[in-house]
């Protein structure tokens, strides 16, 4: 008899192993054992075996990712406002005084100012970055 191939292993399977006519190989035999048993342990309904601490800790990294995300929106909020607050006293600043050391004082050191914001930023979100692989690693 020719090898079986997977379509008719799996019609017999549903037919409740109704044997062809011709005698099969051993080999055809040995492939037809192995098909029932996994037929049989598939229909078996699957147990869930998960442990509490394992629901309790997927649930506890939401609860983080979802207060860090809030965190990140309140933070962009108040830099947002600080900008535009400090743009605009900036703006009143160029805008009322005319030749002032104040604007001496802005004309030297003006370029430092957004460097320095852009690093003061740079570290907090490293250090989010670092805090949240550490939090990960002791869980």
């Amino acid at each position: 008899m020719k090898e079986i191939d997977e379509k008719k292993l799996q019609e017999m399977l549903e037919q409740g192993l109704s044997l062809p006519d011709a005698a099969l190989s051993a080999g055809e035999e040995q492939e037809l054992e192995h098909y029932t048993a996994l037929w049989e342990v598939l229909e078996q309904p699957v147990v869930p075996d998960l442990s509490i601490r394992f629901a309790a800790n997927v649930s506890a990294r939401i609860r983080l990712e979802k207060g860090r995300k809030t965190e990140v929106r309140f933070n962009l909020l108040i830099a947002a406002v600080c900008l535009l607050l400090g743009g605009g006293a900036v703006s009143a600043l160029v805008f009322f005084s005319g030749n002032s050391p104040v604007m001496q004082l802005l004309s030297h050191y003006g370029p430092i100012l957004p460097v320095g914001l852009a690093l003061i930023l740079l570290i907090q979100y490293l250090d989010q970055k670092l805090v949240k692989e550490k939090v990960r690693s002791y869980s």
